[in-house]
This record gives structure tokens, sequence and C-alpha cells, in this order.
């Protein structure tokens, strides 16, 4: 092993992290539109990832949600009055609590207003222009998404209630902000600690397409939250090329609940030249 390598481990060490495996995973694809109405899931904003919060809390809380922006209510609401104490404490940072109300914020960025100009751009036959992003580290990702916490933390105050778990869901593009960690298959050990309103119990954030980290207040550490296999020879569904496992999963979720709205996070990414300056002129 390199250098490089062991200090890559050792920095791994004594990270918390939560273990879902690929079946619990396509079971929640299923659970959501079974146990919630077709209108109520083709209200959840595509471009935001709402559909993303709700397909990802429904796996590893192992419930479906009972609520969905019902009526400008909270994003998604969970019955959590049966669930383990110590899930409660890890994934929503309160225990004792019959619901858990999630707000799904995504954090501002250039490409989806790109993504779908390109999609018009496409239709009238012309060439789409070219998105350009800035790559960041996952602390960066973290510290943008501070605003959103903040606004988040307020709608909870005004819809939801002190006896319920508060959280709020934050999701991150990562063709706004492509993040230096996103090849590594743990990163929670890296994140330095959000600020969190005193309205919000815990926070979770998705780093679309690939990595989902939870703070809860109550333990003031980053959980890493995994899909895997508990059987040694288990091994991961095929992934059709230039995609994520969680991208499969977004798909199969989308087709089962009917969805036909496109989504900016289902997508390939593949290889080819761009023009120097000398190759356009």
């Amino acid at each position: 092993m390199s250098d490089d390598s062991a200090k890559s481990v050792d920095g791994v060490i004594g990270t918390h992290v939560h273990l879902i495996t690929y079946e619990k995973m396509d079971w929640a694809t299923e659970a959501l539109p079974a146990h919630v109405p077709a209108d109520d899931l083709k209200k959840l904003r595509l471009a935001a990832g709402e559909h993303l919060a709700a397909m990802l809390t429904t796996a590893y809380l192992g419930i479906a949600p009972v609520a969905v922006d019902i009526h400008g209510g909270v994003d998604l609401g969970y019955r959590v009055a049966d669930l383990d104490s110590d899930v409660l404490t890890s994934l929503l940072g309160r225990n004792g609590v019959e619901f858990a109300d999630f707000e799904v914020k995504s954090i501002p960025g250039g490409f989806r207003e790109h993504n779908a100009a390109a999609s018009r751009a496409l239709k009238r036959g012309e060439e789409p222009n070219t998105h350009w992003s800035t790559v960041v580290s996952a602390n960066d990702v973290v510290e943008a998404a501070q605003p959103m916490i903040a606004k988040a933390a307020k709608q909870l105050r005004d819809k939801s209630s002190p006896d319920r778990a508060r959280v709020v869901f934050i999701v991150s593009h990562f063709f706004d902000r492509p993040y230096v960690e996103c090849l590594d298959p743990v990163i929670a050990h890296t994140l330095t600690a959000p600020m969190l309103p005193d309205e919000v119990d815990a926070v979770w954030v998705f780093f679309a397409p690939s990595h989902l980290v939870v703070w809860p207040a109550v333990e003031q550490h980053w959980s890493q939250l995994l899909l895997g296999s508990f059987e040694e020879d288990g091994a991961a569904p095929e992934v059709d090329f230039g995609m994520e496992l969680l991208q499969h999963y977004e798909g199969l979720f989308l087709e089962r609940a009917g969805i036909d709205g496109p989504s900016p996070f289902y997508y390939r990414v593949g290889t080819g030249e761009y023009p120097t300056a000398v190759d356009a002129e």
C-alpha cells in the first residue's frame, strides 16, 4: 500500500456509516408509488431533486412517507414512531417523536437552467451552448448549502412543530459544483460541521449523483449513508454505461411512479474531444 493510500484509509477510520442493501433501495422505488398517490408524487419538483430526496429518505428510514407536499405543507412527512431509537437519533437527530418532517432544498446553480435551454435548442435543431463549472471541495458544497439550510429552517418553523423531528434535505447537482472527492467511496470524514439553526434537528446532504451524508445535531458528527450487500458474494445491479448506481435507482423510481418529466439528475457521462481554438476557426 502506498503512503497516500495508507493516509486515505487512516482518515476514514472512525467514520460513522449507515449501510442499506441494494434490495432495500429497490424496495423504496416500489414502495413510494405503492403507498403515495400518483398525483402527489407527480408534484415532486424534478429540477430541485425532490424525487431523489423522497427515494433516499424512504430507503434509509425503511418506511414510505405519509405526506408529500400536500396543501403547501412540508415536502416529506414520515410517521417514525415505530422506528428503532438509534435510527431516529442518527438519521433524524431526535428520538421519542411520532413524526419527522423533511424540507428539501436544492443549492442554486446554472446547470439545470442550461440543461433546459439545451433541450429547447436541440428541439429547434440548434447546437446548445457549453456549460462551464469550477471544481470545488465537498466542504465548499456544504458551505454553499448554508443559505438553503437557513431558508428551509424558516419553512419548517412555519409548517412543522417542535414535537416533530425537523430535518433539512439538501441536494447539490454535480454539474453545478463538481467536487474533487467525487470518486472516493466515503467523504463524511472530510467535512466540517455545518451551522444548524435551532429549529433543525438534522441535515442530509446529497452530493448528486453518488454521496449522501447526514449530520444529526444531537450527535455532532457526519455519517455516511452507504449502499451495498451484506452477502460476501453480493453484487451490485448492472448499471448503464456512464451512469452511477443511484441514477439507476432514480430511473427505476421514475418509471415505476409513471413520472415522465425529464430529470436533470438522470444523465450519462461520456468522453470526447473538445475542439481547440485552431480547430474551431
